[in-house]
């Protein structure tokens, strides 16, 4: 290949094992092996993407077909190792198994295996993305693994290798490579940039390498993209050219909730909406905040890979805030994030508002219950408030006028019921809402205080499963002989059905709702 047109990660492609960054554990290994000639016929190569699995197979064709030095390292100076690294050596086949799939590729690719190698001493087969083979593909491949001409050395490689037969990897030799650590993505960064005349600060390298996330070979890719396109390289072109997320706009967020700034917040976001910002990169930026914060927090002030002034923003914003809550924090943020949904903007969002809460809940703030309240910004008037509770605890409803064994036994129905989703809300939120529920005549009445709220249950109610769902939970803690009535709410007696319609709109209320939220008169100050 011309080396003048190679793109930066093949033309430094590692030739030697000892090249191969941050897979000691593997390279060695298989150095040994080939010291001792006590080698495999089938190898599996698993791990992510851009770590070197087929880098070290291309070396391992070499060492398997060249003398070795004393340290296991292939003579780059012989014809075949430079056929090799020239992609000419015909007793190298490389498939791309992604592209090569069908059962008739994996029979062409086998024709001519009893055939003896026709330059080296091995023909070696590098199956890539082998997990995308059919089964009837695998099959074929099954029978020249388990009878194997002693001529053949089999490498496959993959990313996903949970998706492999457990035929395949019981016949094979695994080798698990792991994400590059981001110093050894920096260091041989430095080392291609001083080689290609290349002008960086080291705070690019670690730009570059938090975000190629563990892959050299996207590092490499990223690092060519800024020389091509900027003779000055800054971390601000960076972030403009990879449409990568300002990692100060998720302090910046994070500050609105820890501060209980909420119209700020709300505002913010819509603000980002209108740019255009992908919601999904932001949580997974507000996601390493929360756990760099976490870590200041226990006294690591010095995190490689950030700036300076992003530490200390950190620093500051969570310098009183207790770790417990963090993990708290953290946890949540990942469990509402993690749900799968067209729009992830709306998810994003309850998490936040979510925080928020968890933030002053657990700093017991006095006026942490009034959100609806301070969310000015599509409604007019907002009129009610949503206290807003962790859904994986129990928690106290208003039922004051419960006798105490009563409250306790409907905080178990809604324990119960707090993960039951058959339609678009949690059956244990949405009953957060009712009036207080108590048994009588053998029956316990739901009632909800608006209309609103009761419609939203009722077409809930409808659905078999939540019917179903709800009876189960109150029979178990009220006992067999208990009905369940869902009693409709008294006429001209909730002013909020005036407005509700109205705050139900916004997509932030209805997440809300959905997460746990109860809605309540508002109390003039």
């Amino acid at each position: 290949m011309d080396q003048k047109r190679a793109v930066l990660y093949q033309k430094w492609r590692p030739k030697y094992f000892k090249d191969v960054v941050g897979q000691e554990h593997i390279t060695n290994t298989l150095k040994n092996s080939l010291i001792r000639k006590k080698f495999s016929h089938a190898y599996l190569f698993t791990g992510p993407r851009g770590v070197g699995k087929t880098t070290t197979a291309r070396i391992m064709a070499k060492a398997l077909n060249v003398d070795i030095d004393k340290l296991g390292e292939p003579n780059l100076d012989s014809e075949i190792s430079k056929l090799i690294d020239e992609s000419k050596f015909l007793d190298l086949i490389e498939i791309d198994a992604a592209s090569n799939r069908r059962i008739d590729d994996i029979r062409s690719l086998l024709d001519n295996i009893q055939f003896m190698p026709s330059m080296g001493k091995y023909k070696v087969y590098i199956i890539d993305e082998v997990h995308m083979l059919t089964n009837e593909a695998f099959n074929a491949l099954l029978k020249t693994l388990e009878e194997p001409p002693p001529q053949i050395i089999m490498i496959l490689a993959t990313t996903e290798y949970q998706k492999l037969p457990e035929t395949i990897i019981s016949r094979c030799q695994r080798y698990d490579f792991r994400y590059v650590p981001n110093l050894e993505i920096v260091n041989r960064l430095k080392v291609i940039a001083e080689a290609e005349n290349i002008n960086c600060e080291d705070n690019i390298f670690w730009f570059i390498a938090m975000n190629s996330y563990g892959s050299l070979r996207d590092a490499c890719n990223l690092l060519e993209q800024l020389s091509i396109a900027f003779d000055e390289i800054t971390i601000e072109k960076a972030r403009t050219l990879f449409g990568i997320i300002d990692e100060n706009i998720a302090v910046e967020l994070i500050s609105f909730v820890v501060n209980n700034q909420s119209e700020k917040l709300i505002k913010s976001l819509d603000e980002l909406k209108s740019k255009g910002i992908d919601f999904q990169n932001l949580s997974k930026i507000i996601m390493e905040t929360l756990r760099t914060g976490l870590f200041i927090n226990q006294g690591l002030n010095t995190i490689q890979g950030y700036s300076k002034e992003y530490i200390e923003k950190v620093s500051e914003t969570f310098s009183d805030i207790d770790g417990k809550i963090l993990i708290d924090i953290i946890e949540n943020h990942l469990k509402i994030t993690s749900i799968r949904t067209d729009n992830f903007q709306l998810l994003l969002e309850s998490s936040l508002i979510h925080m928020l809460f968890l933030f002053n809940d657990l700093h017991k703030a006095p006026s942490s219950g009034n959100i609806i309240k301070e969310l000015k910004i599509e409604e007019e008037k907002i009129v009610k408030k949503i206290n807003l509770v962790k859904d994986s605890v129990e928690t106290v409803t208003k039922t004051e006028n419960l006798p105490t064994e009563s409250k306790k036994d409907w905080e178990e129905v809604l324990f119960d019921l707090r993960r039951e989703k058959f339609g678009k809300m949690y059956l244990g939120a949405l009953l957060r809402n009712v009036e207080t529920p108590q048994v009588e005549d053998e029956k316990l009445r739901l009632k909800f205080k608006s209309k609103t709220l009761h419609d939203l249950f009722k077409a809930e109610w409808k659905i078999d499963g939540a019917r179903e769902a709800v009876k189960k939970a109150v029979l178990k803690v009220f006992g067999k002989d208990v009905g369940l009535v869902l009693e409709e709410p008294k006429k001209n007696v909730d002013p909020m059905d005036k407005t509700d319609n109205k705050i139900l709109e916004s997509n932030i209320v209805k997440s809300a709702l959905a997460m746990g939220a109860k809605i309540e008169e508002e109390k003039e100050e």
